[in-house]
């Protein structure tokens, strides 16, 4: 991969002078790369394709398509390194030598360095077999690795193009760019081999595809253009081959398109173990490319996109997960955004890499399952199955269960979420559900990552149907034909068998005498029907009508709805729903009938057609099914630090259930005594450590099993206080562009006295956001966090005026908009702080009371419109954090109150014409009448607004607070 945008002009710029250790490499990639070119001289024509191909098409296995001989390992990764690491089927092909415009013992130590890193993945001795690819089209050469021979690369080593396609003067100035848009008619291999058009390149890049039948595929982002947003011109022109190349290929697949310069603008996302193997894995490769690191490796850009990795657009083959009329069900789900319909997102990721990528149980084990079930019946011989990739919860057995009642078993699942092929003889089915019957002894929370279903070769036959059926009517009577799926009808009305040369159905046809119908329908994968004759007479019309009750009757969920529908126009429907007879009872039927699911109900009913034919009497029987499924507690907030006086909410996902819980370490029972309470209101956190159990009984006297929170006492300090030099009065925070962080004291009365070094220059110089939380870290000495590009910053206050050394918090933080702090927005006695993203999603970031912070949980969006958002603490006096937002279109300024366990209260419009205020902070309560305050700054000088604690400003004017703050770029 080479990077040659201007934020990154450095990268790939030959040196003037070359180390010893860089020129023994160049020496060494020399013959590694002339071993290389005789090796694909010798094999790349000797092996016929029947007896070259790999060991592994058709077996479930993921395949990529790139552009450089290291975009799988930046780009790509973990994604395709837990395959590797997981014994999987993978092979990838780099479209270009990724040379740029270096000679032959660059590229071929290149493809060394590759080879070498594979091997390292997989933990294998590095030694490959080279053989022919079995491409009729061109002789292509595949390296499988002997110890792994699951493990595949091919080398086409076109030209590198350069970021902006022009190409190398080395290379006549060819790029795959030019070649897919039609600048160049071909391009010709770095190797010298003979040239490729653009056909014939993707003709080989199809075959390859086709020849090695993948269930997972992956190339690079193939949306937009590689300028918009910024990428490099090989990366996408060759997304856009790689992307026909996998819609060529028929057999069931899914698709992936892979981000590549602009994710080091992403949150990271690739953290922990993972990271370790993915760095490790591109130091190891960078010994093979002589510019790839100085003395830091990885440097940036490299260290921003090895920690993450983004999909941009996903496309589905033959996934009957993703086909019209699927739904899926599971026996349970942790949270709303781990959801059984998480399993079909294309998405293979999980905690820790994205939670809501993923679906989980709550707190299911073995018994769990997710079920899919088709409308119309689909045809299935495989199915693939991704497990978290958490290493603590581990399917290790299962089964799919079918709607035809056969039974297939599965292995363990590879316990880093990478795919197993599950492959099964052909079976139409209406569902298909696996159930886990074993895990883990350290699983909490079983789940998938994802749940493909492949679809075969549709081989079943079309049903087609007439309305009405054969039969007497007057004359006019309409006759409807419907198919059961996608597909074309034809027909005809003499009794001869119809053909697809045959009249096409699109209208209904009109009985106006004798009439021998005969139709048959044929479907989008030429499946015909059976043709069937129909005879209709006209006269008088002594046919009775048909009704028909869609659901029939069963066992229902309450609230069911029940249609009914007759086979002849104009027919009149009468029903009960009490069992009595409808023929003397019966009410008019014009909208569908809800299954209230109290008791039993006793549907009856009948037609009577325009000719006065009157139907049989129809009985359907609708029950409630036994309530078998216990309900489900949660408890908000879950165990954490908690302070006195805050409130514990329970609550269960069944109306009706009734919560037991006891708070003195007790097993709780559904028996109500003094220890053991009946929940009726919120549980308020006392002045000592209480640990909560709890369980559920529904109506139907299932129990939950015990759920347990241990709520702790926070250690004692000032939450949400601005006193940083211990003098009992709320101080001002600035800092200048040199990087000096200043201490304004308050004098308690609105004002500030003569400005203190709180830090000196350098220290503050990268620093463009800072956040005052209060006591983060519960030493008693309110603290300060800061943003400095997109590192979080903790620094620890002395509490006399200064801060300690800082401690970097966490990374990621650049797709950040803004940063503040209420103070202990959640209610657990621990200052918190919140970020809004770009796209206007605000997200709160819970202290965890050591100078750390929480996983976030979004509580907002929409955020946006507002371009500037503080906090002064408790604006309102009702003892909990609120914030302000300014209106980016009005200028106005709102207060959001917080309602003390993470979530909003009513909000409303406090003020006007803020528009004018180039920086708004609130230092709390500046003029000491306890409640707090905002101070905005107009051009040079800065204004104190004082709060009148209930949610207002006070009528009383503006304090200056003097001149001079234009100069100060931080004001907190």
């Amino acid at each position: 991969m080479v990077v040659d945008r201007p934020k990154y002009a450095r990268r790939h710029t030959r040196p003037s002078v070359i180390s010893t250790r860089s020129l023994a490499r160049r020496i060494l990639g020399f013959l590694l790369g002339l071993s290389v070119a005789l090796s694909s001289f010798v094999f790349g024509f000797a092996t016929p394709a029947s007896a070259a191909v790999p060991p592994c098409p058709g077996t479930g296995g993921a395949q990529q398509i790139v552009a450089h001989t290291d975009d799988d390992l930046i780009f790509i990764s973990p994604d395709f390194m837990r395959d590797v690491q997981a014994k999987r089927c993978v092979q990838t092909i780099y479209l270009t030598a990724g040379d740029a415009g270096e000679g032959q013992s660059y590229w071929a130590g290149l493809e060394d360095g590759i080879r070498s890193s594979y091997a390292l993945m997989a933990g294998v001795a590095n030694a490959w077999t080279a053989s022919d690819a079995g491409v009729p089209e061109r002789p292509v050469t595949v390296h499988t690795l002997n110890a792994a021979p699951n493990i595949s690369v091919v080398f086409l080593r076109l030209p590198d193009g350069f970021p902006n396609g022009n190409g190398s003067s080395r290379f006549n100035g060819q790029s795959i760019l030019k070649l897919w848009d039609g600048r160049i008619s071909s391009i010709r291999p770095v190797d010298g081999s003979a040239t490729y058009s653009k056909s014939l390149l993707q003709t080989v890049l199809n075959r390859l595809v086709a020849n090695y039948k993948p269930t997972t595929f992956r190339t690079q982002d193939w949306t937009g253009n590689f300028t918009t947003p910024y990428d490099h011109s090989d990366h996408w022109a060759a997304a856009k081959f790689g992307q026909l190349a996998t819609r060529a290929y028929t057999g069931p697949h899914t698709s992936s398109a892979y981000d590549a310069y602009v994710i080091d603008e992403y949150a990271q996302n690739v953290t922990g173990a993972e990271l370790t193997s993915k760095v490790n894995t591109f130091r190891h490769f960078a010994e093979f490319d002589e510019f790839l690191c100085g003395n830091i490796c990885p440097d940036v850009p490299y260290s921003d996109w090895l920690k993450r990795q983004y999909i941009t657009a996903i496309e589905w083959t033959g996934n009957a997960a993703k086909s019209a009329g699927t739904t899926v069900s599971a026996s349970s789900q942790r949270a709303s955004g781990q959801s059984p319909e998480k399993a079909r997102d294309g998405y293979a990721w999980g905690t820790p890499m994205d939670a809501n990528r993923e679906w989980v149980t709550n707190g299911g084990k073995a018994g769990s399952w997710i079920q899919y079930n088709f409308s119309p019946a689909r045809t299935i011989n495989a199915v693939t199955l991704f497990d978290r990739p958490l290493p603590s919860d581990h399917v290790t057995g299962g089964n799919l269960v079918f709607s035809d009642g056969s039974t297939v078993p599965v292995t363990a699942l590879p316990n880093n979420g990478s795919g197993l092929t599950v492959n099964f003889p052909a079976k139409t089915v209406s569902s298909v559900r696996f159930t886990i019957s074993s895990v883990s002894g350290t699983t909490t929370n079983v789940g998938l990552s994802e749940f493909e279903a492949h679809i075969t070769a549709d081989v079943v036959a079309p049903v087609v149907t007439a309305t009405p059926a054969g039969g007497t009517y007057d004359i006019g009577q309409k006759v409807t034909l419907t198919v059961n799926e996608p597909a074309s009808i034809y027909y005809t009305v003499d009794g001869s068998t119809p053909t697809v040369a045959s009249s096409k159905y699109a209208t209904p046809i009109t009985v106006n005498g004798p009439l021998t119908l005969k139709y048959f329908a044929v479907d989008s994968a030429n499946n015909p029907s059976a043709v069937v004759t129909q005879t209709y007479s006209t006269g008088p019309d002594v046919t009775k009508p048909v009704v028909t009750a869609n659901p029939a009757g069963g066992a229902y969920a309450p609230g069911t709805t029940i249609t009914l529908t007759v086979n002849e126009a104009n027919s009149v429907i009468k029903y009960t729903t009490d069992g009595t007879d409808p023929l003397t009872a019966g009410q008019v039927y014009s909208t569908p009938i809800a299954f209230p699911g109290t008791a039993p109900m006793t549907l009856k009913y009948f037609a009577t057609d325009p000719a006065g034919n009157v139907s049989d009497v129809v009985t359907q029987t609708y029950t409630v099914p036994p309530d078998t499924t216990a309900p489900t507690v949660t408890a908000n907030p879950t165990g954490r630090a908690l302070a006195s006086g805050a409130t514990i909410t329970l609550s269960a996902n069944e109306p009706g259930a009734a919560i037991y819980y006891t708070t003195d370490g007790s097993t709780p029972t559904a028996t109500e005594s003094a220890t053991n309470i009946k929940y009726a209101a919120p549980i308020v956190m006392g002045s000592s450590n209480l640990v909560l159990k709890y369980i559920g009984v529904d109506t139907s006297g299932n129990t939950s099993t015990v759920g347990s929170q241990t709520y702790t006492v926070p250690a004692a300090g000032p939450p949400s206080a601005h006193d940083f030099n211990g003098d009992g009065k709320a101080d001002v925070l600035a800092s200048d562009t040199a990087g000096n962080l200043y201490l304004y004291p308050g004098d308690g009365a609105g004002g500030v006295l003569t400005r203190q070094v709180a830090l000196a220059a350098p220290a503050w110089s990268t620093v463009n956001e800072a956040i005052t939380p209060g006591d983060f870290n519960r030493d008693g000495k309110p603290d300060l966090l800061a943003r400095a590009g997109d590192v979080l910053w903790f620094y620890p206050g002395d509490g006399v005026g200064s801060f300690g050394a800082r401690v970097q918090v966490s990374t990621g933080w650049s797709t950040m908009s803004q940063l503040f702090s209420p103070g202990d927005f959640s209610g657990d006695g621990i200052p918190d702080f919140i970020g809004r993203l770009s796209s206007g999603e605000l997200r709160l970031y819970e202290g965890n009371g050591t100078g750390g912070q929480r996983t976030p949980t979004t509580i907002g969006t929409g955020w946006n419109v507002m371009n500037a958002i503080l906090s002064t603490g408790d604006f309102n006096g009702d003892g909990k954090g609120d914030v302000l937002a300014r209106r980016s279109d009005t200028g106005a300024l709102w207060l959001y109150p917080g309602n003390g366990t993470r979530g909003w209260l009513q909000w409303k419009q406090i003020s006007t014409g803020w528009d004018n205020r180039t920086s708004i902070a609130g230092p709390r309560d500046l003029n000491g009448d306890g409640s707090n305050d905002v101070v905005g700054r107009i051009g040079d000088t800065l204004w104190l607004y004082p709060g009148t604690g209930s949610g207002a400003f006070s009528t009383v004017p503006p304090i200056s607070l003097g001149t001079g703050w234009q100069a100060l770029k931080i004001i907190a």
